[in-house]
């Protein structure tokens, strides 16, 4: 069963389902900070509160990108398609390449439902100049401020994490279209070879005749060995630094 998730994985994500619980709130009096350090706690809840608006941002910048991105691609590709389906025959490979825009298509527009998604307006809690007008003693004012904060931050939190999750599934659909870009482009160019009359079975026994042509001598092994040797040592170098 483990296997046929994993195969369901690779080509259909999904984001996984899990309950949210709410965000405890806390009051002035739980927090227990020395009025040593209380300033210093402040400036701190401040910039968690900064850090959180911060990635906000950056989750929907990256998600217009996807959608920029998407659109000129998806437009340059339909266009190419509908003009080798005009001058081409159909045939095996003119299918192939219109399975591959289908495929395309759909990747894409789930990397756009989701990039829309993390661009929802949701509720967001900001920071305002009428946070800080309060008439309390000096610890006081600090300790409510920051509680003030606090809760801010966590309910935030969960919105920005919904954002994340759904920007990180446009990206996994968005790194399968690029693949399948790949692909697109590579038969486009087996298609374009095949048309220009190129002879591959030619080609191929001359590659072939040329390997056959290369001799092996006693230099030439022990260079081999050295650059076996070496790569090796690299490769165990490079994992003890990795698991430091």
């Amino acid at each position: 069963m483990k296997i046929f998730n994993n195969i369901r994985e690779f080509f259909w994500p999904l984001l996984e389902k899990s309950q949210i619980p709410e965000p405890k709130q806390i009051s002035p009096e739980e927090i227990t900070v020395s009025s040593t350090h209380i300033e210093k706690t402040l400036e701190y809840a401040i910039n968690c509160y900064e850090a959180e608006n911060e990635r906000k941002k950056t989750v929907e910048g990256k998600s217009s990108l996807f959608i920029g991105t998407i659109s000129v691609i998806t437009s340059v590709i339909i266009g190419a398609t509908s003009v080798l389906v005009k001058i081409n025959d159909y045939n095996i490979t003119i299918s192939f390449i219109v399975l591959l825009l289908f495929v395309l298509t759909v990747y894409m527009t789930r990397t756009v439902w989701f990039s829309i998604k993390a661009l929802e307006r949701k509720s967001y809690h900001t920071l305002s100049i009428n946070d800080f007008l309060i008439s309390d003693s000096d610890e006081t004012y600090y300790r409510k401020i920051i509680s003030e904060i606090t809760n801010k931050v966590r309910k935030n939190s969960i919105v920005i994490n919904g954002k994340v999750d759904n920007m990180t599934m446009a990206q996994e659909y968005f790194k399968r279209a690029i693949v399948i870009v790949a692909l697109y482009s590579f038969v486009i160019l087996l298609l374009f070879l095949s048309k220009s009359g190129i002879d591959f079975s030619r080609h191929f026994q001359k590659c072939i005749a040329l390997l056959n042509r290369i001799e092996l001598n006693g230099w030439n092994t022990i260079i081999l060995y050295v650059l076996a040797i070496t790569s090796f040592l690299l490769s165990i170098k490079a994992l003890m630094r990795k698991n430091k």
